[in-house]
């Protein structure tokens, strides 16, 4: 009966951790369909021709049939003789019909600046924000600001914080929106994992693939519940049909998850995920504070998301704990053989763990006190069992974190999957009350 019920145990338990990785499994194995090249373009010298001119496309091109008119939205954060290269980037990019508009956390003279620069490059519009607006996510605002001013079906926001990685960025990540059924499609954004520092890099990149990999699972199946702000694209009408950020307004953020979570249908989410599709950000000797303020971030917003993605990794996280346990109760009833194998050699010890078996855990108590001169088949096949569950476990996460840790450019890690993901909850909680006493921060009215 007791092998019966382990058994059983072990295909519960097993059934638990298939269901608690599809996420990792799921993003490991997606393949975002990608949107066939314009095949009238000449062979990449118009990618040369002029910095800051977009390759001469045709919207007569069967590939850029049903393809929406974008606006990206751009919101500056980088000084004025950095921003170049970025925007020589977004305007070379191989699209049949969109538009940037840089919206820019400057002064009025700063932008008029950028705007004398850059007269003579067409398809470019640029705004700012007002110095004096208080009390504003000033992120939402500039996309606001920018949504307002966009003339394409489809809104793509992004940041100068941020770099795409090939002229087919925009192509990638807008393609699956030529189907009218899809109103958001959520896009990756890269960090670089060597911009971590500290004994705990390996973990921060551990924890920033998981944290990936469980909204990106949402977004496969249609309904994505949180994306990135610097990759996302939806529809305008989209934006206005909720109000914009209304529901957000007293929100420092809430742009790439509430607001996505209200305004995208069930059915009617993607997700892109290919190099094209991928933009790169650097974070420098930043990289742990933004990594732990990105994590604050998430943390508080949750509270206003589905509930469901989150118990399941809590489910997946308690599953550890009871594999460890499990793990050790098999080594101490390996022990516990050694040691009534040799009663000659540890005598009275012997004894007395039989007696401490006996009162807590009576059923191997007494499979030991019977024990005499022959192995106890029984005990040893429970033994055997206890000790298939947690390895069958940790072997399935090694293996499928490695998967996905290849697909989302992350370290791939081996033995350290299993003692990070046994730390994981902790230092989750660790984290929770070392933040709590900033909560009040993620209100626009604290800020001024």
């Amino acid at each position: 009966m007791e092998i019966i019920i382990t058994l059983a145990f072990l295909a519960a338990a097993l059934i638990a951790v298939f269901i608690g990785l599809a996420p990792w499994r799921n993003v490991a194995r997606y393949e975002s369909p990608q949107p066939d090249a314009p095949t009238d373009v000449d062979s990449g010298d118009d990618f040369d021709a002029a910095p800051g001119r977009r390759p001469d496309t045709t919207c007569d091109s069967p590939a850029d049939a049903g393809l929406p008119k974008v606006s990206v939205v751009a919101f500056v954060l980088r000084d004025e003789e950095n921003l170049t290269p970025y925007v020589d980037m977004l305007l070379g990019q191989n699209y049949p019909d969109y538009e940037v508009i840089l919206v820019c956390d400057a002064s009025a003279e700063a932008t008029a600046m950028l705007s004398e620069k850059f007269e003579d490059t067409p398809n470019l519009k640029l705004t700012f924000i007002p110095p004096g607006s208080h009390n504003l996510s000033r992120r939402k605002l500039a996309q606001t600001l920018g949504i307002k001013r966009a003339e394409g079906e489809v809104v793509v926001t992004t940041s100068t914080s941020v770099m795409p990685r090939s002229e087919e960025w925009l192509r990638a990540l807008v393609g699956q929106m030529a189907d009218p059924e899809v109103d958001v499609v959520c896009g990756y954004v890269h960090p670089e994992f060597d911009d971590y520092r500290g004994m705990w890099k390996w973990y921060r990149q551990f924890d920033a693939t998981l944290t990936a990999a469980q909204w990106m699972d949402a977004a496969i199946k249609g309904n994505p519940y949180r994306g990135d702000g610097y990759n996302l694209a939806f529809r305008r009408r989209l934006f206005f049909e909720a109000k914009g950020y209304s529901s957000t307004l007293t929100l420092m953020d809430g742009d790439d998850d509430i607001f996505i979570h209200e305004i995208c249908a069930p059915g009617h989410g993607r997700l892109a995920l290919s190099p094209d599709s991928t933009v790169d950000t650097r974070w420098g000797e930043d990289a742990n504070r933004i990594h732990n303020d990105l994590k604050d971030r998430y943390r508080f917003t949750r509270r206003w998301l589905p509930k469901l993605p989150f118990l399941r990794a809590g489910m997946l996280s308690a599953i550890q704990w009871l594999m460890l346990i499990q793990f050790l109760a098999a080594l101490t009833g390996i022990a516990m053989l050694i040691v009534h194998l040799l009663p000659g050699v540890f005598g009275e010890a012997s004894a007395a763990i039989t007696r401490m078996l006996t009162a807590t855990f009576p059923p191997v108590g007494n499979e030991l006190t019977a024990f005499t001169d022959t192995i106890s088949m029984r005990l040893l096949s429970l033994i055997i069992c206890n000790l298939l569950i947690p390895i069958c476990t940790w072997g399935a996460e090694i293996l499928t974190y490695r998967a996905l840790a290849r697909r989302l450019g992350s370290i791939r890690l081996f033995i350290a999957v299993v003692p990070f993901m046994l730390l994981r909850p902790l230092r989750n909680f660790m984290f929770a009350l070392r933040h709590y006493p900033t909560r009040k921060s993620h209100f626009t009215w604290v800020r001024s």
